[in-house]
């Protein structure tokens, strides 16, 4: 779940950085591309460890 965690608060940062980046510039488009990469590892991870054995928590 840290794993998780670290997933989300990274696609927070990068979403707050990419706010504040020109919208047509190479920058937000590679920060709006780490948020939603890191949102759907985050979410992948949540998947996997509420579904995985006990040993993977």
């Amino acid at each position: 779940m840290k794993t998780a965690l670290a997933l989300i608060a990274l696609g927070v940062l990068a979403g707050l950085f990419a706010s504040a980046a020109d919208r047509y510039s190479l920058t937000w488009t590679f920060l709006a591309w780490l948020v939603f990469v890191s949102a759907v590892g985050s979410l992948l991870r949540v998947h996997a460890v509420v579904n995985g054995e006990e040993e993977d928590r």
